[in-house]
């Protein structure tokens, strides 16, 4: 059993959070194309809550890979939108009951929007360059700009970018954040859509990831291919 699907089975249901079990299969993919392409790199989340998803793409590293949770954790006066209050505590239990053993975890207190251009270089430099960067921080407009900002600042080449609550109704300030990403041109470009999650990667590896996620899911009769912001994207329905 790969590892992923070991935590889907006995960790991913005991730990809190709202992270859908229709993920598995679109991360299995992403890593098998990365592995394919030679792809490597660490993973990393800003806002983790309890780590149900930061431990999904830990379970995908090679030994010793670096897994990086950035979250304001108890310091609840910059979580301005009040989404899932993260818990250091509660996430290093999870961490140590159903995370891989053999990763490196740490764990920034930090304001995701208020790091610098040297903070960033350090976190690459220290725990990165990262091929899998989850973005659930913070959803207003302002703050997922600036996250969908940090992660292309410090992916890997090759590297993915998972974007939750894309076009959820909840959070329209994270589908503005999108389009005024998308607008000016940026590195990282849309590929796949799955149950609110946009996965970006560089423009230059864009027909790459894209044509094996269609590939893969050619016979599935939810599966459509729209264009979004002038590239293709994988978009599922279940």
């Amino acid at each position: 059993m790969d590892a992923i699907d070991a935590y889907w089975a006995e960790g991913f249901p005991n730990i809190e959070g709202w992270v859908s079990g229709g993920h598995l299969q679109p991360l299995k993919l992403v890593d098998r194309i990365q592995r394919a392409a030679g792809i490597s790199g660490h993973a990393a989340e800003i806002g983790v809550f309890h780590g149900k998803f930061l431990l999904a793409l830990a379970s995908l590293l090679d030994p010793g890979g670096r897994v990086t949770a950035l979250d304001v954790f108890d310091d609840q006066s910059k979580n301005l939108d009040g989404a899932g209050e993260g818990n250091l505590e509660i996430l290093q239990r999870n961490v140590a009951a159903h995370g891989r053993k053999d990763a490196d975890y740490a764990y920034i207190k930090a304001d995701s929007s208020a790091l610098t251009l040297l903070d960033k270089v350090d976190l690459t430099r220290s725990r990165g360059p990262f091929r899998l960067f989850s973005v659930d921080g913070c959803h207003t407009t302002e703050h997922t700009l600036c996250d969908l900002q940090t992660a292309q600042q410090c992916i890997a080449p090759g590297g993915v970018v998972i974007l939750d609550d894309y076009m959820q109704p909840h959070w329209p300030g994270v589908t503005e954040a999108v389009s005024l990403f998308c607008r000016d041109a940026p590195r990282l470009v849309p590929f796949l859509y799955n149950q609110h999650k946009l996965f970006f990667v560089g423009v230059g590896w864009h027909a790459h990831f894209f044509t094996a996620c269609a590939q893969a899911y050619a016979d599935d009769p939810d599966a459509r291919t729209p264009p979004m912001f002038g590239r293709n994207v994988l978009t599922l329905y279940s």
